[in-house]
């Protein structure tokens, strides 16, 4: 699954709980008081405009802000110095992190000192508030387990001091962040709670956000019918209140959810709608994950060439945003469509140039560590020497000039061991980056031909073991079957010429007997080459042999759409041998009472789907039989023949269901 990235649903969580803190009337009347406030009010109301105008007016948030902090300082308040450092870092934290992190760390070693003197409301509200917004910051900038430590932190005083709205925001924030870090369970208790408060503040807009990643989680649980609920909850609530922010992520996530159904029309429909509500926008990073999901949708509907077209859209969204990793996924995965489509020429030079790409982002980044690290040593330097100047500016200026020239000598040194550091280690990097190409190409090939030969193996398994079933089906028919029928008839005449002589209810069982006995030859002769398919064709023949498994309480329905014009004779025959298998499992180890078949075929790809109402197969099962030769290992070797996808679905509860899909010119 293509999830959405921490930072971007954290961000825009953010911002739309700021956006709607305050309407445009309630700021401008805010606004009308601050001419005749003065001293620690003005004080509070410069920060509380702060925080209404984030992500309205930067130049007003900012404004006041920086007012607010000025006039704390003129006027020795320092629970104002905290609030004003919280907003201003709250309203830094969206685009630029590291500044963010600066004021809200200055605010929060305030707030700690004013917390063990003041136990006011008041200050446990600025401080929740601040503490939070610091570990999302946190979060912005990769450390997502301090961020979870920080929450955590906070979370006993907003409960203490009864804020019910910025806990939900909490409960549902600390969701999304386990959904990121893979933890559903955590990610479904956190997101319930919120779920619960909001109900309790009869706020529907605030809780469509909160469904809607509910609905994912569940989805990732595999509980399809909750997530199909809050999915639809939620979209009752957008309908009665809509908003961009929530429209765009329902969308999103109701696409992942249908492409993983496999209903492709539908999932794409949910992103063109996504798309609608970010017009002219593709430099933004919502386009880059729309376009990313289209191409995985046209190439799960095997569309390979409009997957390249979106992945090419997301390569170029990337470089525009110069997003080093994007691009290195973006020419990754069309490498994967391009050898899907067997362009094989093409999927090379585009894996080369993804690695390319990866070992570039990687070397930027050392580099980048080295050059901080050296201007970090620089400026340790610079402060230890200033110090020592002050505490012996009485020493002799030929000492002075000694130890400058020390200093000197040793940056020089630092510098030319930094230098030789870089040039060896990019040598090095160089070096490695072509073993493992070459290391990836012969695997590449060795793979190749791995494949090649298993294919030749089971096309010879299955071509010999059709063979040796015809063989057996005409020796069963021709021998056994004319001899057990002149039986039948010499013992039907002796009856007729010596009636009295006989006891006829004794002759009679074992004409009955000898009738069954040729009904079940001719049963196994069908079964192990069936006639109507070599006469009449593979549709007669699914039709026949579901006829004959429909009765004693079972159901055995076929819908077959398409033609069998170009199908040679052993893939029919592979196909109904598939398909027999599947039937004979559903009724004889499922215990089902219905099986429903579906072949389609849709000009050179060919999809069957059989479902039934039995037991189901537990998952201990499926993995036993995994590679073995009987049963569902042959099952899958007869897929494998057909170079062909097969997928199971089972649940002990509601049955199984098994899709095969593959393309007739590859089989």
């Amino acid at each position: 699954m293509l999830r959405i990235p921490v930072f971007l649903v954290s961000l825009l969580f953010t911002v739309s709980v700021v956006g709607q803190t305050f309407s445009a009337q309630q700021l401008d009347s805010l606004e009308s008081l601050l001419p005749v406030l003065k001293t620690t009010k003005k004080v509070d109301l410069l920060c509380m405009l702060t925080k209404g105008y984030d992500g309205i007016d930067s130049s007003k948030t900012f404004g006041y802000g920086y007012q607010a902090l000025k006039l704390s300082r003129k006027l020795g308040y320092d629970l104002g110095i905290a609030h004003a450092n919280f907003v201003i870092g709250r309203a830094h934290m969206y685009d630029r992190p590291e500044v963010a992190l600066k004021f809200l760390q200055k605010g929060d070693s305030l707030a700690n000192l004013l917390m063990q003197k003041d136990s006011s409301v008041k200050l446990k509200k600025i401080w929740t508030s601040g503490k939070y917004n610091l570990g999302i910051t946190h979060g912005f900038l990769g450390e997502h387990e301090k961020e979870l430590e920080i929450t955590y932190e906070v979370l006993p005083m907003v409960k203490e001091i009864e804020d019910s709205f910025q806990l939900a925001n909490i409960y549902t924030n600390l969701g999304i962040k386990n959904i990121n870090l893979g933890d559903y369970s955590e990610a479904k208790n956190s997101l319930l709670l919120g779920r619960e408060i909001y109900r309790k503040l009869n706020d529907p807009k605030e809780l469509t956000f909160n469904l809607i990643q509910l609905a994912s989680v569940y989805k990732s649980l595999d509980s399809l019918e909750l997530a199909q609920r809050f999915f639809k909850e939620a979209k009752s609530h957008l309908e009665g209140y809509p908003n961009k922010f929530d429209a765009f992520h329902f969308h999103l996530e109701k696409s992942q959810f249908d492409l993983e159904q496999r209903r492709f029309e539908l999932a794409l429909s949910e992103l063109e709608q996504s798309m609608a509500l970010i017009p002219n926008d593709t430099l933004s990073l919502q386009y880059s994950l729309i376009v990313q999901r289209m191409a995985k949708i046209h190439s799960a509907m095997y569309d390979h060439n409009k997957a390249k077209e979106y992945i090419n859209l997301y390569i170029r969204n990337s470089s525009l945003r110069n997003d080093g990793i994007g691009i290195f996924k973006g020419y990754y995965q069309k490498s994967k469509y391009e050898a899907a489509a067997k362009d094989y020429n093409g999927a090379y030079k585009d894996l080369l140039r993804a690695l390319d790409i990866y070992d570039s982002v990687e070397t930027e980044n050392t580099v980048r560590k080295i050059n901080d690290l050296e201007l970090q040593y620089k400026s340790a330097e610079n402060e230890r020497a200033l110090l020592e100047l002050k505490s012996e500016k009485d020493r002799a200026d030929l000492a002075l000039e000694r130890q400058r020239a020390n200093g000197y000598l040793l940056a020089l040194i630092i510098g030319v061991l930094v230098f030789t550091a870089l040039m060896a280690y990019l040598f090095y990097r160089n070096k490695l980056r072509k073993v493992r190409r070459m290391e990836r190409i012969r695997e590449s090939e060795l793979e190749r031909l791995k494949q090649e030969q298993q294919n030749k193996i089971f096309s010879a398994m299955i071509e010999g073991q059709e063979k040796e079933r015809k063989r057996l089906a005409i020796d069963l028919h021709d021998g056994l079957g004319g001899r057990l029928s002149g039986i039948s008839l010499n013992l039907s005449k002796l009856d007729k010429d010596q009636p009295a002589k006989y006891p006829k209810e004794r002759l009679k069982k074992v004409v009955d007997d000898l009738d069954a006995s040729l009904q079940e030859l001719r049963t196994i002769a069908r079964n192990l080459m069936p006639e109507t398919l070599v006469k009449f064709g593979l549709k007669a023949a699914l039709n026949d042999y579901c006829s004959n498994m429909t009765g004693g309480g079972t159901t055995v329905m076929l819908q077959y759409y398409g033609e069998e014009e170009g199908i040679p004779l052993s893939h029919q025959v592979t196909i109904f041998r598939i398909i027999q298998e599947l039937i004979n499992n559903a009724v004889k180890h499922a215990g089902a009472s219905e099986v429903l078949i579906q072949y389609i075929r849709d000009s050179k790809q060919v999809h069957i789907t059989v479902e039934d109402n039995g037991i189901g197969i537990p998952d201990e099962v499926l993995a036993e039989n995994e590679g073995k030769g009987m049963g569902l290992g042959n099952l899958r070797t007869r897929v494998a023949y057909l170079k062909g996808k097969l997928d199971f679905h089972s649940d002990e509860t509601e049955g199984t269901t098994v899709n095969i899909h593959f393309e007739l010119d590859a089989a």
